[in-house]
């Protein structure tokens, strides 16, 4: 499961202060995302770079994208399940033909 904040998305530190708006993503190398982050303070524009888990939402929610990842093991088998040996014309007829009905 990823959480992860748009572009535009006005946040706030979870320690409080004030609304910032979400500027840039960074991604960093543990999957997860650092957000640069802009505001005003006495009219002087100001930004910094904080970690998802140190911001909240003012309004709404982050995105949540949960990604389905299968073991190599389980890949493995539904490759094999998909994967299908060429059939011979005699297969073929007996699978194309109704049951109860043989024409030689």
């Amino acid at each position: 499961m990823e959480i992860r904040a748009k572009i535009g998305q006005l946040v706030r530190l979870r320690a409080g202060g004030p609304v910032l708006c979400v500027t840039y993503e960074y991604p960093m190398e543990d999957g997860t995302y650092s957000y640069c982050c802009e505001w005003f303070e006495y009219e002087k524009l100001r930004h910094s770079t904080f970690p998802i888990v140190a911001l909240e939402p003012v309004e709404g929610d982050f995105e949540i994208d949960i990604k389905v990842q299968l073991d190599t093991e389980a890949k493995a088998k539904a490759d094999a399940e998909t994967e299908t040996e060429p059939e011979s014309d005699d297969e073929a007829d007996k699978k194309s033909s109704k049951p109860g009905k043989n024409f030689h």
